[in-house]
């Protein structure tokens, strides 16, 4: 996997697990990324990629629909264990 440039939730690998390490976003839309469990430290997997660089990512049995913009600001790396 090539580390070279930062991987976030739009270029990282289908169906790898991912810890969040950060989320770049305004305060509004922090709020719904808490509401929606996505915080610093959660595990993630992206399970699909769609249109515009919008990405599905699992967290435990849910499922989650990020647009591209966001998913692009949201930095993530491999997870332990």
């Amino acid at each position: 996997m090539d580390t070279s440039y930062p991987l976030t939730v739009e270029n990282c690998p289908l169906d790898e697990d991912m810890a969040i390490t950060a989320i770049d976003v305004d305060e509004r839309h922090r709020f719904r990324m808490l509401e929606l469990g996505l915080r610093a430290g959660t595990v993630i997997r992206v399970v699909q990629r769609a249109n515009f660089g919008g990405r599905v990512v699992a967290r435990g049995t849910e499922r989650i629909a990020l647009d591209g913009r966001t998913a692009s600001r949201i930095t993530v790396a491999p997870a332990a264990g």
